[in-house]
Formats: C-alpha cells, sequence, structure tokens
C-alpha cells in the first residue's frame, strides 16, 4: 500500500444525514480524494439486504481501483461483517471505525424493546444491542484504526447511564476501541458531529497518508 490512494468510501451510520457528512466529503475532495458514500435505509431494507448491497458496491469499486474505508457508527459495523468476505484485492487499503461500536452497544440494548427506537433503527438497531451478533463480526483484516468521540454532555447515552463511563453521547468509548488500543484514537466531539469534526479529519488523513 502506498499513499498514492486517492479513493475514499463513507458508510454512513444508521440514522446517517447528508448534512452530516457534508464537511467530511468537501475535507477530503479539496486534498484531491474522490469520495462514494453507501446510503441504506433501515426501514425498509434487512439487515441481509444492507450488507449484500454494501458487498456489491465495494466490490464495483474494488474493480476500479485501490481505495480507502470509512465505517461511520453503524456504517463501521456493516463494513466489518463483509471486509474479511471480498477477495483481498477488493478490500480497502486503510480503514477506519468512526465513532463505530466493536462490540454490542449498552444504549441500543436498553432501547431495543422500545417501538420508536425499532421503527427508526430497524433491525441494524436490534444487531448493534446484541451480545452474542456483534460478538461474531470480526475485526478487519485492512490495517484499521478506531476514531471515538468523548463529550462533556450527556446525550442520549448520559441520559441513561450518566457519567459512569467516557463515551460520545451514544457509543461508550469502552464500546469503539478495540481489544489493543495501539491503533485507537479519541477526540472531543459528540457522535453525530464527530464526521465533521475536524481533529478526526485529520487524524483520518494522516491514517490515510502513512506509506
Amino acid at each position: 500500500m502506498n499513499s498514492s490512494t486517492r479513493q475514499i468510501v463513507f458508510i454512513d451510520g444508521v440514522g446517517g444525514k447528508r448534512y452530516m457528512r457534508s464537511k467530511f466529503v468537501r475535507y477530503f475532495e479539496k486534498r484531491g480524494y474522490i469520495v462514494e458514500c453507501f446510503d441504506y435505509k433501515v426501514s425498509s431494507q434487512s439487515f441481509d439486504e444492507i450488507k449484500k448491497n454494501l458487498s456489491d458496491f465495494l466490490t464495483n469499486v474494488g474493480n476500479d481501483g485501490d481505495y480507502h474505508a470509512v465505517g461511520y457508527s453503524f456504517g463501521g459495523v456493516l463494513l466489518r461483517t463483509v471486509n474479511n468476505e471480498l477477495a483481498p484485492r477488493l478490500r480497502p487499503k486503510r480503514v477506519v471505525l468512526l465513532a463505530s461500536p466493536v462490540r454490542a452497544m449498552k444504549l441500543a440494548h436498553r432501547l431495543r424493546d422500545w417501538k420508536i427506537y425499532q421503527m427508526l433503527t430497524g433491525e441494524c438497531g436490534q444487531f448493534a444491542g446484541n451480545d452474542e451478533r456483534m460478538s461474531k463480526v470480526p475485526l478487519p483484516n485492512s490495517p484499521s484504526i478506531s476514531i471515538y468521540g468523548t463529550w462533556p454532555w450527556l446525550g442520549v447515552f448520559g441520559f441513561f447511564f450518566g457519567f459512569t463511563c467516557a463515551h460520545d453521547g451514544m457509543v461508550a468509548a469502552n464500546e469503539a476501541m478495540p481489544s489493543s488500543q495501539e491503533y485507537a484514537r479519541p477526540v472531543s466531539a459528540s457522535h453525530a458531529f464527530i464526521p465533521s469534526n475536524e481533529h478526526a479529519l485529520q487524524a483520518i488523513e494522516q491514517w490515510f497518508g502513512i506509506v
């Protein structure tokens, strides 16, 4: 791998909005990257359907040349479910798990029986709070870094659990950190705005620029 890879795939989270990633796209396009975004509808698509669509999407991108991938929030879980199943030549050269849980989310587990949560997050929301399903999702075999947020305000997570652990308002820090912290980077940002956080963007750029 070398720093000549100039294409990025951004895989959004369950409730991701285009305006939330607009700064991310502008930031990297100004630096000469081509940014492709993968969207999905959790209210009308099953997990398996979304996973297949992502696999097809990454296969098409990979057939066009080398690329990096950023999985934001549940997008990182989706990325991990397909990454190791892709042919080696089709996998991203480097991966960023951005505010993305690598183990079951305490908040998702707490809210899983709420009708409004089920309506808004679909099967993906249930997946995120399921210890057994989340534990079976491997970390990428592409070089990867976890960038996660810490935030001094309560957020939804803090409303239920207070400040018993560091969190970004939705995902606890210890849910977003791999077992090895060698390639993990905290930034002071809330979950919704970490894709536009300057320090997160700089950390991603640095990771992609490593030869």
